[in-house]
């Protein structure tokens, strides 16, 4: 087997966020693997190197110097020899056929007298022309006359019994006997050579013939006209050729040279067995002989009716298994009169190979066709075949169904295949192009991947790592993440909340950050002051009354995610006494939205135990249209508890729980 070394790949392209990828798997190549490759005209999957595909994997021609074994005469490509060189003249022509008299080609590689030697190749059957069937010019005394010419023409035969004698009806020069020619023939009693009447030999017959004495110049004299007895008329013996039937000696006489006609050259009615081929009868007339060979044996090329054992003839000669007398492939009986079936180890007509036997599996199936990949259909050993090379549908060009990590990019269903069992590598074992949040780390582009988009867990949805400084709370472990490195503005560098005074304690607000630092933080319950679950005092805000903090920020709401706010320019916390008015400088909602107040003023003593009330005192009226009262020591007033359940909450009217945070700022 003869290797070569090429690249094969599947190529997969990936595109991610994180780059473009290419995964090349390297191959090698081979002749003899049953697949063309680079380098390669053909690839039959075998070592014979007399069939169609050589064990170079080169296609056969004639010419390469190996004769294909694989076709029968008749077949296209079929060889009878190759010599490997162009030269059409030696034993095996240049169409790589065995060089024969009748091909039209004339050896020169044989001298004269050797075997298969040429002196001529007219390409014809014909012994009558100026060449033989056995490719050797005619001449006269070949024993075959000419029929080309005509008299006068040079070469002419009126005759030609192939003998030297001149007695015999044809003279040595091919020219038939005739009274007056001086050659005494049969059926003549003398020849002078003259036409002179009055010598003793005239019309080839001696002067004194017929007086029942021998004198000179008589060959015989019976005294009597009977032509059928050993004398005739002419005084001549009766002998073959003389055109009179010799009673008891002759069976016939035609009176001519031609041995090959009905009457034999030894005057014996012609007959298939007698040596004499006949050529006077058309093939299909009674008698016909294609060729008479003097024997009645079978097999040896001429049949008991002296008809050629030839394929074709119709007749189911010796050595034949069949013979229909046509020379058609593909009808049951081929050309080589051979029984044409799957099976028989020869490719007939119709099939594509035959390996001489029908199990499936090995090649070649029963019916006479390849078993390959491709073919259309399911062979041993295929799961699918659906006919064609496109190696990226349902059916791959190993005839497997596709799937998943067979290293084919599939055309439906997969992004990628790379052959492995990889979950880390560009390609996931489910053929899909790794992706940030799918579920799985992709090794050297992603630091983590928990395939949610949960931003407060330990992995981003970007596929990395949860930090401090990301800007996202990680969920048990930070307490607040702004995003940025500055430490003083609620949320430290360690994302822990920054916005509490020292030794903070009670309800966690909002991180509001750009200084704020949360000073109080109460749950204010529907129901009775002082209720269970209720944990505002009546001297709320005390820890607040700090003297370097000189702004307050009042925050009320249902949870942290939704309230509204007040901004106060002065920490009233920390004031002895008096009225304030005109230092709110802003009411806005979680979201930055302003809502409306009717009043700036506020109100704070040196008790720090300010409320959280509206009105003057302890009146249940709209927090946001009334003044905002931080000077009331006393719990009661009117007799009537002061307003620590109104749900007004800076105008949100709530039915439940709200929320009091209270936040300071330098």
């Amino acid at each position: 087997m003869q290797i070569f070394k090429i690249l094969g790949a599947a190529a997969v392209l990936i595109s991610m966020s994180c780059g473009e990828q290419t995964v090349v798997r390297e191959v090698e190549a081979a002749c003899g693997n049953g697949t063309i490759e680079t380098g390669e005209d053909c690839d039959d999957g075998n070592e014979v190197n007399t069939d169609g595909c050589t064990i170079g994997c080169t296609v056969a021609r004639c010419g390469d110097g190996t004769t294909r074994t694989d076709l029968i005469a008749g077949d296209d490509g079929f060889e009878a020899c190759d010599d490997g060189n162009d030269n059409t003249n030696d034993g095996c022509t240049n169409r790589c056929t065995i060089a024969v008299c009748g091909d039209l080609v004339v050896r020169t590689d044989v001298s004269e007298g050797g075997l298969g030697f040429e002196s001529c190749d007219d390409g014809n059957q014909s012994d009558e022309d100026a060449w033989l069937s056995n490719c050797i010019a005619a001449r006269c005394g070949d024993g075959i006359v000419r029929t080309d010419l005509v008299e006068g023409q040079t070469g002419f035969e009126a005759c030609d019994d192939g003998n030297t004698f001149d007695d015999d009806g044809c003279l040595t020069n091919c020219v038939a006997a005739r009274c007056g020619d001086g050659f005494v023939q049969p059926g003549e009693g003398c020849d002078d050579g003259n036409e002179d009447p009055t010598d003793d030999c005239h019309n080839c017959q001696p002067a004194s013939c017929g007086d029942g004495i021998l004198q000179e110049g008589e060959r015989c004299d019976d005294g009597n006209a009977i032509e059928t007895d050993a004398c005739l008329s002419t005084c001549a013996p009766a002998s073959c050729g003389d055109g009179v039937i010799w009673e008891g000696s002759e069976a016939c006489d035609d009176g001519n040279a031609d041995a090959r006609d009905a009457c034999t050259g030894r005057c014996q009615l012609a007959r298939c067995g007698d040596g004499i081929q006949r050529n006077d009868l058309a093939p299909g007339q009674d008698g016909y002989e294609a060729c008479d060979d003097g024997n009645d044996q079978l097999g040896d090329g001429c049949s008991g009716d002296c008809l050629r054992e030839v394929c074709g003839n119709g007749v189911q000669d010796a050595g034949e298994a069949c013979d229909d007398g046509n020379e058609v492939r593909g009808d049951g009986c081929d050309n080589a009169c051979r029984l044409e079936a799957c099976g028989n180890g020869r490719i007939d007509a119709g099939e594509a190979c035959d390996d001489g036997a029908t199990e499936v599996g090995d090649g070649c199936d029963g019916q006479c066709r390849i078993e390959v990949c491709g073919n259309g259909r399911v062979d041993a050993g295929e799961v699918c075949d659906d006919g064609n090379e496109n190696a990226r549908d349902a059916c791959t060009n190993a005839c497997q169904p596709a799937r998943c990590g067979d290293g084919i990019l599939a055309l439906e269903g997969e992004q990628c295949d790379d052959a492995n069992a990889e979950d880390g590598d560009s390609c996931l074992t489910n053929c899909q192009l790794a992706r940030c949040g799918d579920g799985v780390v992709y090794a050297g582009f992603e630091a983590c991947d928990d395939g949610n988009v949960v931003q407060t867990d330990a992995c981003l949805s970007n596929c990395e790592g949860a930090r401090c400084g990301d800007g996202f709370v990680q969920a048990g472990a930070e307490s607040c993440d702004d995003g940025n490195q500055v430490n003083d503005d609620g949320c430290s560098n360690t994302c822990q909340n920054a916005g509490v005074i020292p030794n903070f304690s009670g309800e966690t607000g909002p991180v509001l950050g750009d200084g704020w630092v949360q000073c109080a933080g109460y749950l204010d319950e529907p129901g009775p002051m002082l209720s269970p679950g209720d944990d505002v005092p009546s001297n709320w805000g005390a820890a607040c009354a700090l003297q370097d903090y000189t702004k307050v920020r009042m925050v009320c709401g249902p949870n942290v995610g939704t309230y509204r706010y007040l901004t106060i320019r002065e920490n009233v916390f920390a004031v002895r006494s008096g009225h304030r008015q005109g230092f709110i400088t802003e009411a806005r909602d979680q979201d930055g939205n302003e809502w409306q107040f009717n009043t700036n003023d506020i109100y704070g003593d040196d008790q720090r135990n300010s409320y959280w009330g509206g009105g003057q005192g302890c009146s249940p009226r709209s927090e946001n249209t009334r003044n905002l009262n931080i000077n009331n020591e006393h719990v009661f007033r009117d007799g009537s508890m002061c307003p620590w359940e109104v749900s007004n909450c800076f105008g949100q009217n709530l039915n439940g729980s709200r929320y009091l945070w209270v936040y300071i700022k330098r």
